[in-house]
């Protein structure tokens, strides 16, 4: 049976994945929670490879690898996993050089960060509790799916048979994370999309937040990554035309690999677009087209001609969902992060933005502390 002293919650995102482990403080009785660190960093590329001596890779060491094999890589497997059901009939991802579905991407994510406190703790937890998004309803797929994968990598940890499999949507864990009381709408920027979610809170049995999802979730195709794509073709677009046709157009395995390291570059940069206002992309060496290196510059205003469309179409989506109402709206999600989001998204909403006190509510870890935190009370710890 697991460990009823602690449990752990993990976020398996399209683009990154995330971990938080609630247990009691000894010195006082109440509940911590803190985040899990995999390779010295709280949050995990969503990429797993598969080598051909038979080694599954996930993590940061999957995504190091990609770069002299992106064939072998499985990115955005999170996509897929909403459709599948954890049977035999799910659809295969990738198959060299061993066959791949959207579940056992699931597995490899979450077991790197499951090990990685079952071992610094020596047990396993009690509670596995996974999140998902709010748009999973259908109990057959997506939550069944999930649950399998944590289920099998629950499978390798010492003593963790016995340990419950525990699924809580998004917009409740982000609730809970934020506190307080009342009406909240989440909207979750995420990877491979947006949804927008009201949820009520209330004051829960241990002193913590009880949340309760309200139906009607709105589901929106704009995310980080479809922003990544887009900027991708930005660079590409003020690259030599010669390479951006090579890179765009053709098969051979040393385009792929400039395709992948460009779309990289992107996604690590762009962080420092949104804090910087600019940034400068390094442009792959692909001899002839581009024999030596170089690079080129986006700014903040190229975000936006490429965004500002898709960010109207989540606010319209949100004013849907709200009708009369104007509840507290927490913007969550990478590109919330992002100069103005938020507060464009206030006002185009009519709604005060939440959390404004507390940055760890928005974060990329306070999702997933949330879900550390309801698992918590699922399990009676603490006070």
């Amino acid at each position: 049976m697991g460990d009823l002293r602690w449990v752990l919650a993990v976020d398996h995102g399209t683009s990154t994945t995330t971990g938080a482990v609630a247990d009691v403080d000894p010195d006082d009785g109440w509940t911590r929670v803190s985040t899990v660190a995999v390779d010295g960093a709280t949050e995990l590329p969503s990429v797993v490879l598969s080598r051909t001596d038979g080694a599954v890779l996930a993590g940061r060491p999957a995504l190091e690898a990609a770069h002299a094999e992106p064939q072998a890589a499985v990115l955005r497997g999170r996509d897929y996993l909403g459709a599948a059901t954890g049977g035999r009939d799910d659809a295969l991802l990738a198959t060299w050089p061993r066959p791949t579905t959207a579940v056992n991407v699931a597995t490899a994510l979450i077991a790197r960060v499951l090990q990685a406190e079952a071992g610094r703790r020596g047990s396993a937890p009690s509670v596995l509790a996974l999140v998902h998004p709010p748009s999973w309803t259908d109990p057959a797929t997506g939550r069944a799916a999930l649950t399998a994968a944590g289920r099998s990598a629950l499978g390798a940890v010492p003593g963790a048979g016995d340990a419950e499999v525990a699924l809580v949507p998004a917009p409740v864990a982000a609730a809970v994370r934020l506190g307080g009381s009342g009406p909240v709408v989440v909207v979750d920027l995420g990877g491979g999309g947006t949804e927008v979610a009201l949820v009520d809170r209330s004051e829960g049995e241990h002193g913590t937040t009880a949340a309760r999802l309200r139906p009607g979730t709105r589901t929106v195709d704009v995310g980080a990554e479809s922003l990544d794509d887009a900027l991708t073709q930005l660079v590409l677009d003020r690259a030599r035309p010669a390479l951006a046709d090579r890179i765009r157009f053709s098969a051979d395995p040393e385009a792929h690999r400039a395709w992948f390291w460009l779309r990289r570059g992107v996604h690590d940069a762009k962080p420092r677009l949104g804090t910087d206002g600019y940034v400068d992309i390094a442009v792959p060496v692909l001899p002839p087209e581009n024999p030596g290196p170089g690079a080129v510059r986006i700014t903040h205003d190229d975000l936006g001609p490429l965004f500002a469309p898709a960010l109207e179409q989540v606010g319209a989506a949100t004013v849907d969902l709200l009708g009369d109402d104007r509840p507290p709206l927490l913007v969550r999600g990478g590109i919330a992060a992002l100069p103005g989001v938020r507060d464009w998204l206030a006002a185009r909403t009519g709604c005060a933005l939440a959390g404004v006190e507390d940055p760890g509510a928005g974060s990329t870890t306070g999702l997933v502390c949330g879900a550390a935190a309801w698992a918590a009370d699922r399990a009676s710890l603490g006070r």
